[in-house]
């Protein structure tokens, strides 16, 4: 279903077109058979043939009018100030007499596709395709813009030697790597530290038991190594001015209170004069490059200060006084069929395709003769908000808390969330309720994989079997947690495994890697797994020990359990059914320029086919 409208960046929104605004008022851009800088009117655009039907399902048709009038109500305020900053752009580059060539637009490119390993001939038609869009729109909207606004703030960015410094140390500089604690008061931080203290080793223990980061507390607070300038600067002295083994004073961040403890120190990279020179050059480049968000904001405030922009399309009185125009940039009209036509090039096929899903759900419950009301959906957000934990103290569920959190506090989107999913989840339900239950093995499967036992271990994932052989020998010659350890940070390929030495969260049985959970659960402390293979990858596992059951009375967590129980297989019923619904039926999508024959169709063709392909009377036996 549609997603949200996401907040566009700065540079986000200089990426996208205003063909159509340009074209209707008369205004040139340029064109990418002469030189860019160049400019030539193209009024022949504003009368290309519109598809008026843009889908047709199981029968039904969807108008573009429909659409429009969707992608408006969702995007049309960002849709129009996108409009208008390029507007500001193009005006700004003929006052100060910039001009980007059809040259720059190809270097542009051949970068951009040098950066990503490909050609520039690759690259167009990767990017054309992802966004549906044609060459011509790709150089002369996407890229010509963001050279243009480029060139409009270079002026004011440098890249000072503190800067640099800064950067390079980030990144070659000396990294230390901690194992944290973490904690909502200063009384508990200091009574944990005063065990740490009186007992160094068993500070992993004590961040599995106490910590509240749940990112790190399954790995004993291990955190992967920590580098200058890129986190608090109280926290990286702290860490910085440990020794290995050394544990810290508990201090505060925001509002929780931390300790660490050193695990190992990194030396500083060495870099030859060469590598230092394509180091500057290439950080130079980056700095400038995010400083150009600021320096092109301070841009747009300056022009719009002096043009006067009227958001006309917002306002009745305005709307009234002007019909028609959506904003008035100067003396320059955006009409509100461009800003209609723009919302549709660029989120067109998404809301489209929402719709086309919220159509098949209509129907589907139309024909079981079953519907969506007010309570359901209520029913649905409290379902949602309860099972985030949106509760008020007296533990009811917090709804105004729970719209907020997935509105991002703004009340206006609350009706998209409803619409685009809780609707949706909700008429899904509704098909499937009647065929999901819960079985006792259900149950006792899932108090075992939520509230068991579980294997804590060390884990090595190679991505062929050859490899995985090589570090399994290896791992064996010398089969020690350390060493093992050292084996997963020089030859594990999954990120975390490969910074944390190995320390991966405890396997749990019944949690979607049967072949891995058999294996863990077979060995003893210090023993190594066999190769296991998942998917097209290979696992070396180095069993530590196992945990005990966190609950142990079924009954105490037989309501909750069988909650979480129903709601899982009922997602996975109501994907099934989606999918089925979707191949189905028939779906013609002239905007994406596709057809697919639904069910019906098939069998009347195979129908059809078989009764064209029957021998004459005469000839049969």
């Amino acid at each position: 279903m549609a997603q949200h409208a996401k907040t566009k960046t700065l540079s986000y929104t200089f990426a996208r077109t205003v063909f159509v605004a340009i074209i209707a008022v008369g205004m040139t851009i340029p064109s990418s058979s002469k030189a860019l800088g160049q400019e030539k009117p193209l009024t022949a655009k504003a009368h290309q043939k519109q598809i008026e039907t843009l889908a047709v399902i199981n029968g039904q048709p969807v108008t573009r009018n429909q659409i429009a009038n969707e992608c408006m109500r969702r995007f049309g305020k960002d849709v129009l100030k996108s409009m208008v900053n390029k507007l500001l752009v193009m005006q700004q580059c003929r006052k100060n007499g910039v001009m980007i060539t059809e040259k720059d637009v190809n270097d542009n490119i051949v970068k951009k596709a040098k950066g990503f390993g490909m050609s520039a001939e690759r690259y167009i038609a990767t990017i054309c395709g992802k966004r549906n869009m044609s060459v011509d729109r790709l150089k002369n909207d996407i890229i010509w813009h963001e050279l243009a606004t480029r060139r409009l703030a270079a002026q004011n960015i440098k890249v000072s030697p503190e800067e640099l410094n800064a950067r390079m140390e980030s990144e070659f500089g000396q990294r230390v790597q901690v194992r944290q604690i973490v904690v909502d008061s200063m009384q508990q931080a200091q009574q944990i530290r005063t065990q740490a203290q009186a007992d160094p080793e068993s500070f992993e223990r004590l961040a599995k038991s106490f910590s509240l980061d749940t990112n790190s507390k399954s790995i004993g607070g291990l955190l992967p190594p920590i580098k200058r300038n890129l986190q608090s600067p109280e926290y990286e002295n702290i860490a910085f001015s440990l020794e290995p083994g050394q544990i810290s004073q508990a201090f505060p961040i925001a509002d929780k209170f931390i300790i660490l403890r050193c695990e190992r120190i990194f030396a500083a990279d060495q870099l030859t004069p060469e590598q230092t020179v394509l180091a500057h050059e290439r950080l130079i480049s980056e700095i400038s490059s995010n400083k150009l968000i600021e320096s092109a904001r301070q841009l747009f405030v300056k022009m719009q200060e002096t043009t006067q922009v009227t958001n006309v399309m917002n306002d009745p009185k305005l709307s009234q006084q002007y019909p028609g125009v959506a904003a008035l940039v100067g003396n320059v009209k955006v009409l509100k069929n461009q800003v209609g036509e723009e919302c549709i090039t660029r989120f067109g096929s998404e809301i489209l395709n929402s719709e086309i899903n919220r159509t098949l759900l209509m129907q589907a419950l139309k024909k079981q003769g079953l519907q969506v009301t007010q309570q359901d959906l209520n029913d649905e957000i409290a379902r949602a908000a309860k099972t985030t934990g949106q509760l008020k103290n007296d533990g009811s569920v917090n709804i105004e808390q729970w719209l907020a959190y997935v509105t991002n506090n703004d009340p206006s989107k609350e009706e998209f969330y409803i619409e685009d999913e809780v609707w949706p989840t909700v008429a899904l339900k509704k098909l499937v309720s009647s065929t999901v239950s819960v079985t006792q093995e259900d149950m006792n499967k899932g108090f075992e994989a939520n509230y068991g036992r579980r294997v804590e271990v060390k884990a090595i994932l190679v991505s062929d079997h050859r490899s995985a052989l090589k570090v399994w020998n290896m791992a064996s010659a010398n089969p020690t947690a350390e060493y093992f350890g050292e084996l997963a940070h020089q030859y594990s390929i999954e990120p975390a495994s490969k910074a944390n030495y190995g320390a991966v969260p405890p396997i749990q049985m019944h949690g979607g890697r049967p072949e891995l959970e058999k294996e863990a659960f077979k060995l003893q402390i210090g023993e190594l797994s066999k190769v296991v293979q998942v998917g097209e990858h290979w696992i070396i596992l180095y069993c530590l020990g196992q945990t005990e059951p966190v609950v142990t009375d079924f009954d105490a967590v037989k309501e909750e359990l069988y909650a979480m129980i129903l709601e899982k297989k009922m997602r996975l019923a109501m994907g099934l059914k989606f999918q089925n619904l979707r191949r189905d039926s028939q779906i013609d999508n002239f905007l994406a320029g596709t057809s697919q024959p639904g069910r019906a169709e098939i069998k009347t063709a195979r129908r059809l086919e078989g009764t064209n392909t029957r021998a004459p009377l005469g000839q049969r036996r």
